[in-house]
């Protein structure tokens, strides 16, 4: 499975208990090359319900290139960052558009600058 910068993917994410788990989308923010090299991918949680306008960053329909959200809006949680390896990774459901991804990208900038 090619994982791109930008994908919106399906993860098997774990409860804090471990003994639970459950499919959710989450963003691929690694770059192309990382992910085609690494056995692990960065992504961001994405979610349903945005709390935080800071950090939460909206997606609509209009915003994705290829495939569906089921959502909408959805929201990108910039600061919920984290590592996985790739064969936890379901499906690709969707990709984003450049000029939403660059936004995202800007917004992860500002957060650890």
């Amino acid at each position: 499975m090619r994982l791109k910068q930008g994908s919106v993917v399906l993860v098997d994410f774990s409860y804090s208990n471990l003994k639970e788990a459950k499919f959710r989308p989450a963003l691929v923010i690694s770059n192309s090359e990382y992910n085609e090299e690494s056995i692990d991918i960065v992504l961001l949680r994405i979610t349903s319900r945005g709390r935080d306008r800071k950090w939460d960053l909206i997606i609509l329909k209009d915003d994705v290139a290829e495939g569906t959200i089921d959502i909408e809006p959805s929201f990108v949680k910039i600061d919920s960052l984290y590592t996985v390896e790739k064969n936890i990774v379901r499906k690709v459901v969707a990709r984003l558009k450049e000029g939403k991804i660059e936004e995202i990208k800007q917004q992860l900038l500002e957060l650890f600058s």
